[in-house]
């Protein structure tokens, strides 16, 4: 069974936590307790037929940006920015986290990893709210998002579509990361078996 190491992360009480109980326990709670250094929630999924153990690292929220330690990045396959509806500031911060993880993982093959933006507490959202959903995915375009939710860790809005959507793209990358390493196999069989066949045939 293929394992995923998520980050969440994000600017204090952005409801990063509350997103991660929502998705790995179906489950709220009002009541707010600030995570201290980093805590952990598993969730097993099927994606497409295949089964998928996903371990996110609820990181707690920073005080000042930058705060993320690379130990909690190593070997990270994909991150989710979480902001906060009712606080213009964390979202006005997001490309900025995204940068930072940017900055300290890499895939395989040395790109960015999978990373998508949950606008959270939307069940908050005032009713003259100006970002249309329009808005918020071509702002993700732009900034390189893999994707962007309106969610909510209250009613469960988008935290199964956000993360679906988040390991679906990690998968892909492992497929093409996995197709490269069997196709150099390959290459490298091939040749090992060409090596001989020369060597065999110039002793006769």
């Amino acid at each position: 069974m293929n394992f995923h190491k998520i980050l969440v992360i994000g600017d204090v009480a952005v409801g990063k936590t509350s997103l991660v109980n929502r998705v790995v326990y179906n489950s709220f709670s009002e009541k707010y307790k600030a995570t201290i250094g980093c805590e952990f929630g598993i969730k097993m999924m099927k994606i497409d037929g295949e089964d998928v153990r996903i371990q996110l690292w609820d990181l707690a929220g920073q005080d000042r940006l930058g705060g993320i330690s690379r130990l909690y990045c190593r070997d990270a396959h994909g991150a989710i920015v979480v902001t906060d509806i009712t606080r213009q500031d964390t979202i006005d911060k997001a490309l900025v986290w995204k940068n930072i993880v940017d900055e300290q993982t890499t895939t395989q093959s040395g790109g960015s990893i999978p990373m998508i933006l949950c606008v959270n507490k939307y069940d908050l959202a005032d009713e003259e709210f100006k970002l249309s959903n329009e808005d918020l995915q071509k702002f993700a375009v732009e900034k390189k998002f893999t994707a962007a939710f309106f969610t909510s860790a209250k009613t469960g809005q988008n935290s199964e579509a956000a993360i679906e959507t988040l390991i679906r793209e990690v998968l892909k990358i492992s497929t093409v990361k996995n197709n490269k390493i069997e196709e150099s196999i390959s290459t490298g069989a091939s040749k090992i078996m060409k090596a001989k066949y020369t060597k065999k045939k110039s002793c006769c």
